[in-house]
């Protein structure tokens, strides 16, 4: 198990000295880098989780970050909520939903103790979350308690997983470290991230109420980069289109060959794994 901090201060070096904090991973046009393909695949898969029975559009994003599936839900019309417990992170979603001419709430506050009332939102998620807890009982009964009946509750996880599509790559990113080294002011401070899938996830999430719950691997895709680390650091612009225009064509063909949703994997080959259930 990777044993680096999770907590609040170490998120808010990272959101407040990383140029990639300021990246917004949303874009209404073609994807033009390898995060913008996977955002939009997370948008296209999150809205083929959402139950017909959703009572309305009300919806939180956890530990926001800059928010970028937000910016999805938001463009779509929904009442968007954004929360994180880092003010550098709130004021950079702030800037750019506002560049961009998004409407949505901000919240700097806890994820184990919002300033939510109970049932206050239809679908509640979170992306790269809840990895950053050792223990996931609370995070998950709070994100439960500000569900609305049949609320829907997503949970984007990226454990500490060195056996998946990543593995066979990793002598690329080390060769383009090589090529294009961060300089010392670039220096990503390391995150604990757990090393378990999804069996103590959906098991706090029956604990918590949840029906009809699920799970699955996901971002089947290799992340191609000299710093892959969080914040992930984009290569130059010429390749990474060329990175993009490949992966389409390979979740092209993996769609042709299974017939279901390219972006689902088994779990424990992907990136990240999706758990979700509905509330009782």
């Amino acid at each position: 198990m990777a044993k680096y901090r999770g907590d609040g201060d170490s998120f808010e070096r990272n959101w407040s000295s990383a140029k990639e904090a300021h990246y917004l991973h949303w874009t209404r046009g073609e994807p033009e880098n390898q995060i913008q393909l996977a955002f939009r695949q997370h948008w296209k898969t999150f809205q083929e989780l959402l139950p017909a029975n959703l009572a309305g559009k009300r919806v939180l994003e956890v530990g926001c970050g800059r928010g970028s599936l937000s910016a999805y839900f938001a463009d779509a019309g929904w009442d968007c909520t954004l929360l994180d417990i880092s003010p550098a992170a709130i004021s950079l979603a702030r800037a750019a939903f506002g560049a961009h001419g998004l409407n949505a709430r901000f919240e700097v506050g806890d994820c184990l103790d919002m300033p939510f009332e109970t049932g206050a939102y239809d679908l509640v998620f979170s992306i790269g979350l809840l990895e950053h807890f050792e223990k996931i009982e609370s995070a998950i009964a709070e994100q439960v308690r500000i569900l609305a009946p049949n609320g829907l509750f997503i949970g984007y996880v990226v454990p500490h997983i060195p056996e998946n599509v990543q593995k066979d790559y990793g002598w690329i990113c080390d060769i383009l470290r090589a090529i294009l080294p961060l300089m010392p002011s670039e220096a990503k401070t390391p995150l604990f991230r757990s090393d378990e899938l999804s069996p103590p996830y959906l098991a706090a999430m029956g604990a918590a109420g949840l029906k009809n719950v699920g799970a699955s691997g996901t971002y089947p895709l290799p992340m191609i980069s000299n710093s892959p680390d969080f914040p992930f650091t984009l290569l130059p612009p010429d390749a990474e289109h060329a990175l993009v225009k490949h992966f389409e064509m390979v979740l092209k063909r993996r769609h042709q060959q299974t017939g279901k949703n390219p972006w689902l994997c088994q779990e424990g080959d992907g990136q990240a794994f999706l758990v979700w259930g509905q509330k009782a």
